[in-house]
């Protein structure tokens, strides 16, 4: 592993989406960190001291300091650590785009998914937003060079739409989501299939299965009942 500065702890939590890509952008940057798993139906002391605000996780402390807020922690491990695996582009335009997309996955894709979750949104929202992102793939990233925005390797905005490549077969197989077909979709498709290949990603993200057991405890809680 890459030299990190070291005293690198990441408060997380297995199934969240957000710890997924702290997790990801520490792995694909070499960081060496310890791993404090939390429980969310009892917070700790360090989470509640660290995250004051929201008290939620993911929360990255370096060097006694915490970070929180996913999208803020992967831009400072790539502020912090430039030197191993840049994730942000070094065109201005292009990290604009990525930062775009990233709102558009929180405020639209996420969204959605949880409505869908509560059964307050229809299927084919959730399909125009595949379909919205399948378009950010043809601008932004090149077919011919890989499967990711970023190419062969994994860039910010790949970092930001990899937890989804369980989450939404974890939806699918629990509640009935319907996924964007390969016809629909032939890059988001591509793109997840390689993000369950990557060796970073199988570390930290769970498997599909997981994720199933995790959504059938949680449905309830979803649907409200």
């Amino acid at each position: 592993m890459a030299s990190s500065d070291q005293d690198v702890t990441l408060l997380s939590s297995w199934a969240s989406p957000f710890s997924m890509r702290a997790k990801l952008a520490l792995l694909l940057k070499g960081i060496e960190h310890e791993d404090l798993p939390q429980d969310l139906g009892n917070k700790s002391k360090i989470l509640l001291e660290s995250n004051p605000v929201h008290k939620k996780v993911p929360v990255l402390i370096h060097k006694g300091k915490p970070i929180a807020e996913s999208a803020i922690i992967v831009h400072y491990i790539d502020e912090v650590w430039p030197g191993t695996s840049p994730l942000l582009p070094k065109d201005a335009f292009l990290r604009a785009e990525h930062r775009f997309w990233t709102d558009f996955i929180d405020k639209k894709l996420l969204d959605c998914l949880m409505r869908f979750m509560r059964g307050d949104a229809k299927n084919e929202e959730f399909i125009e937003n595949c379909e919205l992102l399948e378009g950010a793939f043809t601008k932004l990233g090149n077919e011919e060079e890989g499967p990711f925005f970023g190419g062969v390797r994994m860039s910010f905005l790949d970092v930001m739409l990899a937890p989804y490549a369980v989450w939404i077969p974890g939806i699918a197989g629990v509640m009935g989501l319907k996924p964007a077909s390969q016809e629909q979709c032939p890059r988001l498709h591509n793109f997840f299939q390689a993000v369950l290949a990557h060796p970073a990603a199988k570390l930290a993200l769970p498997t599909v299965e997981a994720l199933k057991e995790f959504l059938v405890a949680r449905s309830a809680v979803y649907r409200g009942k």
